[in-house]
């Protein structure tokens, strides 16, 4: 399993709306928006290598580990696409 890690991107603004959780990046005003699938790997992303997070999401809403895998690896993406997060520096394997 992957042990990618992933560093939001300093200075974001998180609101958490329980069911939700809104980003803000104030350098471009833009917002995105986090389901409550999202919302949990959000809050481990920065903590955890990526096998770590799809642990956290199975563990959270009782979903095959296959299903969060790929729910996990398209949030990271669309996460990088918008800037939000990039791969932390650390050791390699």
């Amino acid at each position: 399993m992957s042990e990618e890690r992933y560093t939001p991107k300093p200075g974001l603004i998180e609101t958490d709306l329980g069911s939700e959780l809104i980003l803000l990046d104030p350098e471009t005003q833009e917002m995105f928006s986090l389901n409550p699938t999202g919302r949990v790997a959000w809050k481990h992303l920065g903590s955890e290598s990526l096998s770590g997070v799809v642990d956290r999401v199975v563990a959270a809403f009782e979903v095959e580990r296959p299903t969060a895998d790929a729910d996990v690896r398209a949030l990271v993406a669309r996460l990088l696409e918008a800037g939000l997060i990039e791969r932390a520096a650390g050791p390699q394997g």
